[in-house]
Order: C-alpha cells, then structure tokens, then sequence
C-alpha cells in the first residue's frame, strides 16, 4: 500500500526503495544504502539526487564521505502544496487552451474501474456552470451501488448540495429508487428498457458499456445531443411516474 501511494507521487520505484531504506536505517552511506536496498550503487546516487531535489533526502558529509538520511514524511506534504502552487501558476494559460478554436465533433472513450467517477464528476460540473439538468436512460440504481457505492453516494450528496436536478428512465419494478427532489424517476416496462445506460447532459451524450472492464464512450457533438434529447422526451412523454410510498 505504501509503495502504492508513493508512486501515485511520482516516485520511481528505485526512489521508493532507497527511501524507505533510510527511513528504516537512518543516516546511511551509498554503499550501505546498495546493501540494504539490493540495488546497484550508481542506480543508488541517480536515485538520492533526485530525492535530495524533491526535498525528501539530505546527507551530510563526514571523513569526506557522504551520508544520506530521509527527512520526515512530513516533507511529502509540503512537496504537494508546492506542485500544487506550481500548477496553480499555469492554470490560466491551461484554461486558455481549452477556449482555442475545435472540432464541433469530440469522442472520448473511458474504460477502467473509474469510468463512472469519472463522468458524474463531468456531469456535476457541467450542470453548475450550465444551470441544466441530467437526463438518463437504462437506469439500475443497484448495479451502479454496486459498481461505485462511494461516488453514487458522493454524485447524491453534490446533486442535493448544488441545488441540481436529474431525470431518469428506469426498468419498472426496479428494487431501488433513490428519494429526494434531486432525482424524478419515470419507468417503462421490460421490454422496452434498455440496460446500457446513457447520460445525456450539457451538449453530451455518454453510452455507459457494463463489462470487465467497464467502457464509456463520451460524445460531445450538438447534433447528436438534440437528436438523443428528443429521442429520451418522448420516452419521458410515455414512462410512466414512479408511485413513491406514503
């Protein structure tokens, strides 16, 4: 779990050894940095010149030889809140880049255990800055529960926060419907619902493929919006309004 983290990071795995070895020994020559770590000892020194430059090394110098020592993992932190500012500096001109003249036509395709996190977090931003609302077909609440528990949970939580709505077309007799203002459910019988979800939203469609992995296919493309929008209010027009218990 530890190495993990540390290479989400940023740090190589030749990093992560010679790291945790000084955390674990204290201040250490390069050769018995080599011994601890089994690692050769120029792959040693490429790797503490790098540490030393994130700030997670330092060494002192003693009888003319080197002795390196991890500082805290405190550092790490702080290493973070300077990328951070880093990025923080650039954001403007990235912004800018976005607003640069583009095909009318965008497709993305998502695959992975994240694909669904991903897009209720696109679905969330673009509905703040839209004031639109979503529109869904093929609605299973239990099987995105069971796909992404947290971030179904997480999306309901940002829907109610942000005041936003979404519209929903579910499988009729479906276990689980979530309450609240936030979502209105309408449902078509079994033979006409379809299992693939689609979110359509904010000049966007989203085909939602169930698999191992799971896929998505992100549309941006306004002809194609309208004509699924239409497509998703005449089904809305015959669904029927889900009966909520009094």
């Amino acid at each position: 779990m530890i190495k993990e983290v540390l290479l989400s990071l940023g740090m190589t795995n030749n990093e992560i050894e010679v790291y945790l070895t000084l955390l674990k020994s204290g201040s250490l020559s390069v050769n018995k940095i080599g011994e601890k770590s089994g690692l050769h000892r120029q792959v040693c020194y490429d790797a503490l010149e790098r540490l030393t430059e994130k700030g997670f090394v330092s060494y002192t110098v003693q009888n003319s030889k080197k002795y390196f020592q991890a500082l805290s993992p405190d550092k790490i932190i702080s290493y973070l809140d300077e990328k951070k500012e880093t990025v923080k500096e650039i954001l403007p001109n990235l912004v800018n880049l976005t607003k640069l003249p583009r095909e009318d036509t965008f497709i993305e395709v998502l695959k992975g255990k994240n694909v669904i996190r991903t897009i209720l977090r696109d679905v969330i931003k673009n509905l703040k800055e839209s004031k639109g609302n979503l529109m869904m077909l093929g609605v299973e609440e239990t099987k995105f529960m069971e796909e992404d528990r947290i971030v179904i949970q997480q999306f309901l939580r940002d829907l109610k926060r942000f005041k936003l709505k979404e519209r929903l077309i579910a499988r009729k007799g479906a276990k689980l419907y979530f309450p609240g203002k936030q979502s209105e459910y309408r449902t078509i019988n079994n033979k006409s619902f379809n299992p693939n979800p689609m979110y359509i939203y904010g000049g966007k469609i989203v085909q939602v493929i169930w698999g191992n992995p799971v896929h998505a296919v992100m549309i941006t493309n306004q002809q194609v919006y309208d004509s699924n929008k239409k497509y998703f209010e005449m089904l809305w027009k015959i669904a029927k309004p889900l009966k909520t218990k009094k």
